[in-house]
């Protein structure tokens, strides 16, 4: 691909990322009308007993449970590189009672008749009493006439997760149903998921479902439009009032979860299996009203109807994982049997960004530090893809030959540019050149770039992770220097290539490429800087070293400049420049005679 080519390439790419960014930050929902969403857990004991919390501690988190739910109400992360100011960002932003993470409900509105007499409790939510609290284990207790419940919450030997035991007893002296459900959520406003500029916001979240057969379903507030609701997953079922998206596989883990941070709930052992089901609940204040507009990402096990005899309990087990989306961690969360590490979305390429991981991983363990790792990520990509990009290094030389030759066409053909293109494929065609025979190879590399680009985008091991002046390697270079450095780089790669089109055309191509790459650099973040650095740089230098390499072919032949056509220079040299173009030719594996 000549430079023409390459640049089109690179602008149509630049547009692309563009647009596609610029589209993510000005369009909305599709549907401004109100989600049709059925009734919802609001059943609370009309006098509410005084609050109490009970916590677990571990060298990585500080969780809280409120005795109203036994829920979570808040989830600090103790880890220094997830604390800021000597602070820790807490996880757990669901604040309604009726919306927390881990909230377990005992009937399901699906079920119609909730007010019937067999149902085993009328309650929503209800006030616990602790029976054990030593920082490891919380466990809660409920009793009325009709049953008992138990909930232990207990931390275990793997980071960042918890786990959780539900028992419910009937007390009655005849059968009683329940239905389980256990929510996992995570509440964002508006705000925190826009962005700004060019950067899509680390926090925009979805909502997902991984099944055992390690598929998995992500969706997205535009998925949740009020006129998605007609959709088939959507449709009402004993455990769906039909505002659920339910998803159809075994569910491994269900999922909310953000670039860097996940709520995920995996199933261990019930009397019946689960389905997972998913909502995203927009919020919009009207008058009066003062909460932020946001939306609460819930996803949820529903378990099926089950009676339970009198006298008879039932007992249900889940894991829990709250915290980062660090590969290691998910991959050994609930013993590494739940596929909680298919929570790391890496995209259409992910067979490519997985590779590109564990190679990253690999060099880290070697050498200690995400940017020395990131620089040798890119040389070895770089090195092991520049056979891809040789073609066109190698067309771009004998480009820039014709230069001469193609600015006259230029002149002669100005005003007329079919006549301008015949000309110009003749002179291809009579130099034996293909301007197009360095662009598949060069695009066969592409899904290696979106790969890496990806990985690096979604590494929460690079949050809050300095490198040189940069405090994080998660975010844009905060003094705008690395995105100009890259500007430049650019603008010399554009300046040793072989210059194509009509001069304004070369004017835009050298100036507009690199000043746009300027710009979307800026709000990037700098590990993915550093990567864009590092490629640039490299990109020269493989470039130079074979315009060396055909430079001493010439010279082999021709001698040192002021050598006589002919002349012996070492050996013998050519009688004429026919043969030392023919030896440039090889050298850039064109063939033929010039």
């Amino acid at each position: 691909m000549e430079r023409g080519g390459a640049s089109r390439l690179l602008l149509m790419i630049a547009i692309g990322l563009l647009t596609f960014f610029a589209f993510r930050q000005c369009t909305g929902d599709k549907s401004p009308e109100q989600q049709p969403l059925g009734r919802e857990f609001r059943e609370a004991p009309p006098t509410r007993a005084p609050e109490a919390t009970c916590d677990l501690w571990t060298p990585h988190f500080r969780a809280s449970f409120s005795t109203q739910g036994a829920a979570l109400t808040r989830f600090e992360l103790l880890t220094a590189k997830y604390r800021k100011q000597d602070v820790g960002l807490d996880l757990a932003t669901a604040k309604d009672e009726f919306r927390r993470s881990l909230a377990m409900y005992w009937r399901n509105v699906a079920a119609h008749d909730l007010g019937g007499p067999d149902w085993q409790i009328q309650l929503d939510t209800v006030d616990w009493r602790i029976t054990r609290a030593d920082g490891k284990s919380c466990e809660f207790e409920y009793r009325d006439d009709e049953v008992l419940l138990t909930k232990k919450l207990s931390t275990t030997e793997r980071p960042y997760e918890i786990e959780l035991t539900g028992t419910i007893k009937n007390l009655a002296s005849t059968p009683r149903r329940h239905a389980l459900m256990v929510d996992t959520s995570d509440w964002r406003t508006n705000e925190e998921v826009s962005g700004s500029m060019l950067r899509q916001s680390p926090f925009i979240t979805h909502v997902e479902c991984i099944g055992a057969d390690e598929s998995a379903k992500r969706l997205h507030p535009t998925d949740f439009d009020a006129d998605e609701f007609s959709e088939p997953p959507f449709q009402k079922n004993p455990v769906n009032e039909g505002d659920w998206y339910q998803v159809a596989p075994e569910p491994a883990v269900a999922a909310a979860s953000n670039f860097y941070f996940t709520h995920a709930l995996a199933p261990v052992a019930s009397p019946g299996k689960p389905v997972c089901q998913l909502q995203i609940e927009k919020w919009n204040p009207t008058a009066g009203q003062a909460f932020e507009p946001g939306a609460m990402y819930r996803a949820r096990l529903a378990y099926p109807v089950t009676v339970l005899n009198a006298g008879e309990q039932a007992e249900y087990q889940l894991i829990s994982y709250i915290g980062p989306k660090e590969s290691a961690l998910l991959s050994a969360a609930a013993g590494g049997e739940r596929h909680f590490d298919e929570l790391i979305d890496l995209g259409f390429f992910a067979v490519i960004a997985k590779l590109l991981v564990a190679f990253l991983f690999k060099v880290y363990s070697v050498i200690p530090n995400w940017g020395v790792a990131i620089i040798l990520l890119t040389v070895t990509t770089r090195t092991l893809l520049f056979p891809l990009s040789l073609p066109m290094i190698k067309n771009s030389i004998r480009m820039r030959e014709l230069k001469p030759e193609m600015d006259a066409l230029n002149e002669k053909f100005k005003d007329d540019p079919q006549a301008k293109g015949l000309a110009q494929m003749e002179l291809w065609r009579k130099h034996k050149v293909n301007p197009f025979k360095g662009c598949l190879p060069q695009l066969a590399s592409m899904p290696v770039w979106f790969a890496l680009y990806t990985t690096l985008q979604h590494a929460v091991e690079l949050y809050n992770i300095p490198f040189l002046w940069f405090p994080d390697l998660s975010s844009p270079d905060p003094y705008f220097v690395l995105p100009f450095i890259i500007g430049g780089i650019f603008f010399v790669q554009q300046k040793i290539m072989p210059q194509q089109g009509d001069p304004m055309q070369q004017k835009m191509m050298l100036y507009f490429m690199p000043g746009m790459f300027t710009i979307f650099m800026l709000f990037l973040p700098s590990g993915l800087g550093v990567y864009m650095f590092t490629n640039s740089l490299l990109g020269i230098v493989q470039q130079r070293m074979v315009e060396r390499q055909a430079k001493r072919a010439v010279d082999s032949y021709m001698g040192p400049p002021g050598t006589p056509s002919g002349a012996k220079a070492g050996d013998a040299a050519p009688k004429s420049k026919k043969k030392a173009r023919a030896a440039a030719a090889r050298v850039s594996g064109e063939g033929g005679e010039a």
